[in-house]
């Protein structure tokens, strides 16, 4: 029997040692009492202490130990007063739970407005007496993913004397940059990258908006298409070995000059 079994035992007993008159046998019970909850106090010191060398001899041997299973929160209730109390707690806490205020940072300060559209108010059938109070904003987050496709009509001149001709300039970034603009040249990384798409959903998605692009075409820009992004991190890795107290190589039996 645990501490506290006995001590429920022993509280039942109070009420026939109540109607013990004050005597001798009065103070003979009350001593025993006593005696009994020592004893029981000292018995469950020793088990906790035996527990704890078990344990121990148990991680000598390579063993796991008795779980540290944590007690109930429920606290004991010994009088009327403190069950009183300690429901009212109960309902305050379940009155205030859930209505704490959460700190959400706002999103609309980070979003970019490209476009603001006004939207008038239907006067039909509202009272006369309206006084107009300006504008309540609504930010509406949304995408357009379309074709660009664009026909450059170059202005073309022929020189007789030379035999050569000569053209209007295409505009920056379309210059020498075969027949796919900036947007689709752009967007392919973002989709092997990103969206870890293999070659045949990114064909797929541009043919889901009218273009037309080849498996060669995505091959070279992947091979050498992007010259200025592996010149700069040839770039990079050349700064940090120069930055760079020592360089490590994780190749066997490497060989460095």
């Amino acid at each position: 029997m645990n501490i506290k079994k006995l001590q429920a035992e022993i509280n039942a007993t109070y009420p026939i040692y109540a109607q013990i008159e004050s005597g001798i046998e009065h103070d003979i019970i009350k001593k025993l009492l006593n005696l009994i909850e020592q004893v029981a106090s000292d018995n469950e010191a020793l088990e906790a202490e035996i527990q704890q060398l078990r344990d121990e001899v148990n991680r000598l041997k390579g063993e796991q130990g008795k779980p540290d299973i944590k007690s109930n929160k429920n606290k004991d209730i010994s009088s009327e007063e403190e069950r009183k109390k300690a429901e009212a707690d109960a309902n305050k806490n379940k009155d205030t739970k859930g209505k704490k205020k959460r700190n959400r940072k706002t999103k609309r300060s980070k979003i970019t407005i490209d476009q603001t559209k006004i939207c008038p108010l239907d006067k039909t059938g509202l009272p006369e007496d309206l006084i107009s109070k300006g504008y309540t904003d609504i930010t509406i987050q949304d995408i357009i993913i379309t074709s660009n496709n664009i026909t450059y009509r170059r202005e073309t001149y022929y020189s007789p004397s030379e035999h050569k001709s000569y053209y209007g300039a295409l505009p920056e970034g379309v210059e020498n940059q075969g027949e796919y603009g900036v947007g689709i040249r752009s967007l392919i990384p973002v989709l092997k990258i990103a969206c870890r798409m293999t070659e045949k959903p990114i064909l797929e998605f541009f043919e889901n908006f009218g273009i037309i692009v080849s498996p060669t075409y995505l091959s070279q820009q992947w091979t050498g298409g992007y010259d200025w992004a592996h010149q700069e991190k040839d770039d990079l890795y050349y700064q940090g070995l120069l930055n760079s107290h020592y360089a490590q190589i994780d190749d066997t039996s490497a060989r460095v000059n």
